[in-house]
């Protein structure tokens, strides 16, 4: 009887969320946030604790992880990476790459946070988790770091999707963070046009940036169901603002009612102020690739590679001992092998093959332990090969490789 009324309050419950939630995102919901960019001191706001569509201001949080990647070496700023038939079917607002154009993380990052593309968005991802949903649980274990408690995301860009909300309270504080952890970076958002891949692109947001006096950033979002949305940022003399606006009819509407708010808020914050120095958020613990990276203990040949993956697929375990899926999503259809290394002798290729499969051991998870192996290469050296994977795969294993600047070539069947 008692597991019967549990099971009818639980589903209850969940009516209500839905009820709740599907109410609330049913209409383009008017919040804004404005807050001394100093210390977090929120000056004025509405509707600021709402569940409301964040739209693109979802690729604050894509960037912020991209920057936090190039800090901690996992990538570089020059570094190519291939784009995937799942990043170049993203819908517009888009760069339009093509599946397999070779693109840097440079590039990238200036079409996501210039041009607010898409498929740019997306390759970025996948470039930094090995796979899109793999980096969607990494934005949300970094929300969940930054105390951004009402917000969840379900993709990379922001397109409208269940599920994936947020608050103008949670998208401040994450624009906050992106200012004074990357202060290096956050030169990006303030500029009116860039060049990136072979064009020159305007700033989705340049009419804020061309119009408010001081105005330094930060990044624009549309969807019908959002509305107009704005991060916005400024600085007049030791005075500085940050703000998040949502739910506008229009870009030009939310630049206006922005800057009447900035104004208002110069008036009446002091002129000098301590900046608040934020907890790091030491993401490189959180997950099971960044944990791997940051192993530097020496290691011996394993009893077997079956037997790292099994210990490690039991880790990885479920309920019911099902194993949760993290790997690297099998989206190119080209098969295609991988060379890794280049050693002298057999030995030291043995003795380095433990660090170069703990490192990707999440992207090899799902791999038949048949299809990696040391063999003699082209060179007459030794190296490690993983043999028939899809060339996404290959791309990304190589890229993770190359940062503890180990060799690493994809080879065509």
């Amino acid at each position: 009887m008692n597991i019967y009324f549990r099971l009818v309050n639980t589903l209850i419950l969940t009516s209500l969320v839905v009820l709740i939630y599907g109410s609330e995102l049913s209409a383009r919901t008017f919040a804004y946030i404005v807050a001394d960019a100093r210390d977090g001191m929120v000056l004025k706001s509405h509707n600021s604790r709402q569940i409301v569509h964040p739209a693109s201001l979802t690729k604050m949080m894509t960037i912020y992880l991209a920057f936090d990647a190039i800090r901690n070496g996992r990538i570089k700023l020059d570094q190519k990476v291939i784009v995937s038939r799942n990043a170049a079917s993203e819908p517009p607002s888009k760069f339009w790459y093509k599946p397999g154009q070779k693109v840097s993380i440079r590039y990238l990052i200036r079409a996501s946070a210039i041009r607010s593309a898409n498929d740019a968005a997306t390759a970025l991802a996948e470039a930094i988790s090995g796979s899109e949903k793999k980096f969607i649980n990494d934005m949300n274990i970094a929300a969940k770091k930054m105390g951004m408690n009402s917000t969840r995301f379900k993709n990379a860009h922001g397109l409208t999707e269940g599920g994936h909300y947020s608050t103008a309270k949670d998208m401040l504080t994450l624009a906050h963070r992106l200012m004074l952890d990357y202060p290096e970076y956050f030169n990006i958002f303030g500029r009116l046009e860039t060049f990136a891949s072979g064009k020159t692109i305007r700033n989705t947001n340049h009419k804020f940036l061309s119009q408010f006096k001081g105005a330094s950033g930060i990044k624009t979002g549309y969807t019908n169901a959002a509305g107009h949305n704005l991060a916005a940022s400024a600085k007049r003399g030791d005075k500085k603002l940050i703000g998040i606006l949502i739910g506008s009819s229009s870009s030009t509407e939310r630049a206006k009612k922005m800057m009447g708010l900035f104004d208002d808020a110069f008036k009446i914050i002091p002129v000098r102020k301590n900046i608040k120095k934020l907890v790091p958020l030491n993401l490189t613990k959180n997950t099971l690739s960044e944990q791997i990276v940051a192993v530097n203990v020496p290691l011996l040949k394993p009893k077997s590679f079956e037997a790292l993956l099994e210990k490690k697929r039991k880790s990885l375990s479920g309920p019911n001992n099902k194993p949760n899926k993290i790997s690297i999503e099998n989206v190119g259809e080209n098969i295609v092998n991988i060379q890794i290394g280049m050693y002298k002798t057999l030995v030291l290729a043995e003795k380095d093959m433990p660090n170069v499969l703990l490192l990707n051991i999440d992207l090899l998870a799902d791999i038949d332990n048949g299809a990696i192996k040391i063999s003699k290469n082209k060179e007459k050296k030794y190296s490690i090969f993983v043999n028939n994977i899809s060339y996404v795969l290959a791309e990304n294993l190589c890229i993770r490789t190359r940062t503890q600047e180990i060799t690493c070539t994809v080879l065509t069947n």
